[in-house]
């Protein structure tokens, strides 16, 4: 029964360790419902296997977190890495109040490490209770500095490099603060009268733990996120309202600067084109209530599988823009082809009385070929009507 117990505070951990992931990356409430089963049944069973005096499978817990969100999730290095070390952070300090709360107030030793061990309620119910307040916490923040994908890859390695020597110095600093936990809970000094002077150790650890830890990724993120993505954010607020992309001026306002951007630091760009196949057809078929949910089915699988800081704007109609920053032709090819691959698989389930499909024209930037904006794009429409007339030709 005690294993039992254990698991099932694990699969709670693991539980709650997705929602908190969903939060960082919203995008992941887009997901199959599958992939999140199959990532909280893999991280309860490898929390019963948790050893947390070994460093390795600390960094293979949240390396193998890193690479879910970028191989299963799709998610870019950058967000996976950044979105992983603000979970690490939180559930450290949630953890570490929980313990202490324990100690002091409940006489309950426990290692604030792998509270899920313990199989103890109260402690995992102190844990809980403290990442959901630092998520809302969290949610201020975002509001505040409005946390996005860098748009360079300098300022991305920085940021990730300078997220990685805070983790360590986390690691380093929660190590310390343990062994003198159970050197005071040993010797029996904890809430008796001759020591009341360390009962406040456990707080002011706590809150100097808090505000060094938060001070330094705030502090790091907004220079190395914020400033050089205000643009962005005004860009992201222009969207098609039925849709969710950018609208046709926010997203050639996007190429634009993103093109200044492959000219100054010499990075790839590409753009894709595309048009939804027999939208005539299913408006005179089935009416323009099913074309509307054609285009809004296509637009959410499109923008599934892109990366954290591509993006996709209507122009018109059923004439769609992805922009794919830092990014050459063959891969916004794979990409597409992964699209593709969605399309099919929603058609073979059946859910809907149309087929969805497109014709697609894909371009890479070429500075000395492509001198203003409108040629860039007109080459990817060209690409596009050249796969839309073969098309129709194989129909005929």
């Amino acid at each position: 029964m005690e294993v039992f117990v254990r698991y099932v505070y694990c699969l709670a951990t693991a539980i709650l360790t997705m929602f908190v992931l969903a939060k960082f990356i919203p995008k992941l409430k887009k997901q199959d419902k599958m992939k999140h089963i199959i990532v909280i049944l893999f991280l309860s069973l490898f929390m019963m296997f948790y050893d947390v005096d070994r460093v390795t499978h600390v960094l293979c817990y949240y390396g193998s977190l890193i690479l879910i969100l970028k191989w299963l999730y799709q998610n870019s290095s950058f967000v996976a890495s950044v979105s992983v070390l603000f979970l690490y952070i939180i559930t450290l300090l949630s953890s570490m109040i929980s313990s202490n709360l324990s100690v002091m107030l409940l006489s309950e030793s426990v290692d604030y490490r792998a509270l899920f061990l313990s199989g103890l309620f109260m402690p995992n119910f102190l844990f809980a209770l403290s990442v959901l307040l630092f998520l809302e916490y969290y949610q201020i923040i975002v509001k505040l500095f409005k946390k996005v994908a860098g748009t360079h890859f300098k300022f991305d390695l920085v940021m990730i490099l300078s997220n990685v020597v805070l983790f360590a110095l986390v690691i380093a600093y929660q190590r310390l603060t343990f062994i003198n936990m159970i050197e005071f809970s040993a010797v029996g000094i904890i809430n008796t009268p001759e020591t009341q002077g360390y009962n406040g150790y456990f707080l002011l650890t706590y809150a100097f733990i808090t505000f060094v830890s938060l001070a330094m990724v705030l502090l790091i993120n907004r220079l190395f996120i914020v400033d050089k993505n205000l643009e962005r954010y005004k860009i992201k607020a222009e969207t098609d309202i039925m849709t969710g992309a950018l609208s046709r001026e926010a997203g050639l306002t996007h190429l634009k600067n993103e093109m200044s951007q492959a000219i100054a630091y010499k990075h790839d760009l590409t753009i894709a084109y595309f048009d939804v196949n027999d939208l005539k057809v299913v408006n005179d078929k089935w009416g323009h209530k099913e074309g509307d949910k054609l285009i809004q089915t296509m637009t959410d699988i499109v923008q599934s599988k892109l990366r954290e800081f591509d993006i996709v704007a209507r122009l018109g109609g059923d004439e769609f823009l992805i922009v794919f920053a830092r990014c050459n032709k063959q891969q916004a090819q794979r990409v597409w082809r992964r699209i593709t691959e969605e399309f099919l698989r929603v058609n073979a389930e059946g859910d809907f009385p149309f087929k969805i499909s497109a014709s697609v024209g894909i371009a890479q930037f070429n500075p000395v070929k492509h001198k203003n904006l409108m040629l860039f794009v007109h080459e990817a429409d060209a690409e596009m009507y050249v796969q839309k007339k073969s098309i129709k030709a194989s129909l005929l």
